[in-house]
């Protein structure tokens, strides 16, 4: 998810990633919400409700978070928990270069008892260059189509040139 804050002529754009897949996150909730609701009908364990709730409040808390400010020239890449900031890191810059998308293959051999398998498949990672060949990691996934389309947004935000290594 890409948002463009504007402040005084600033020009900032934020991607925001969930930590957890939404297919999990509402797993979680369902699974709490049942399991809850049955120790809520037997009445005890209440403890266990209340630890539900935690697990629930953090799958949805939980989020990468990179704000690239081009009037202050920098990138702030952030980690919530609960909502709160945990661990940020801060890059200065001085020019934005472009965003480079790299494909990697990957192969892998999982072991059985009854057979070998083989694993292939390709990861897409969209960077961000800027300076003298420093770069950032943006996003990265195994959708082509949703790596490049987030891609062009923050390239159409931020008027940088989308680079592909492949």
């Amino acid at each position: 998810m890409l948002k463009e804050i504007c402040n005084d002529s600033s020009m900032t754009a934020r991607l925001d990633k969930n930590y957890f897949s939404e297919a999990l996150k509402w797993i979680i909730v369902s699974v709490s919400i049942l399991v809850g609701s049955f120790l809520i009908f037997i009445g005890s364990y209440e403890w266990i409700i209340f630890f539900l709730l935690i697990i629930s409040l953090i799958s949805f808390s939980t989020r990468y978070s990179m704000i690239i400010d081009t009037q202050k020239k920098v990138i702030i890449d952030s980690f919530y928990f609960l909502w709160i900031r945990i661990q940020s890191e801060e890059f200065s810059f001085h020019i934005l270069k472009c965003i480079r998308m790299d494909k990697q293959r990957h192969v892998y051999t999982a072991n059985s008892r009854t057979r070998d398998r083989q694993a292939d498949f390709n990861e897409y990672i969209g960077t961000l260059e800027y300076d003298q060949g420093k770069s950032v990691e943006l996003i990265g996934g195994m959708e082509y189509l949703l790596i490049a389309e987030e891609m062009k947004r923050i390239a159409g935000q931020l008027n940088l040139p989308v680079e592909r290594t492949f």
